[in-house]
């Protein structure tokens, strides 16, 4: 292995578990959805977070125009969702899980997609994006929440799912 070499790296990053996250969007005639887990908190004051996404995505362009989407932190009880919403089509990813639209909320958020089964979810107005690489950092202001008392995330490393277990020590 040489420092720096992409095989190496891309290995080191294999092995750094994730959050699963939802990105979800409405925008010009339809809805969009991707899985990532390349979402980072920024900020409590504001409370802000962000997002990168590959621009090859289906749902870049999508996020982009809106900028606005949620983010639904995936619940590790709903692995075989993830993996559905994953594995389908950018056209059919909605036809998983119960979806809603987020109503009587100040713009940009009012309209926005998001999924019931999330163990919680963030509404966020995208203040900045940085084309970086392959992908676009997306930086967005959180104007809204809801969320279960329940934390059980899903979780991504090494190519699989998994959840956390809490240990003392």
């Amino acid at each position: 292995m040489r420092p720096g070499d992409a095989e190496t790296v891309r290995q080191v990053w294999r092995g750094v578990g994730a959050t699963v996250a939802l990105i979800a969007t409405e925008h010009g005639p339809g809805r969009h959805a991707m899985l990532a887990t390349a979402v980072s908190a920024v900020s409590m004051d504001p409370p802000s977070l962000l997002v990168c996404v590959n621009r090859t995505a289906s749902a870049h362009e999508a996020l982009r125009g809106r900028a606005a989407f949620s983010v639904g932190i995936m619940a590790a009880p709903h692995r075989d969702l993830a993996a559905a919403i994953a594995a389908a089509p950018s056209a059919t990813r909605f036809a998983h899980g119960t979806w809603r639209r987020l109503e009587a909320a100040a713009a940009p958020i009012d309209g926005l997609p998001w999924l019931e089964e999330a163990q919680a979810t963030l509404f966020c107005a995208t203040e900045a994006c940085l084309d970086h690489g392959t992908h676009t950092v997306m930086i967005a202001r959180i104007a809204g929440a809801i969320g279960s008392p329940a934390i059980d995330p899903l979780l991504y490393c090494d190519g699989g799912y998994g959840r956390f277990a809490a240990g003392k020590g």
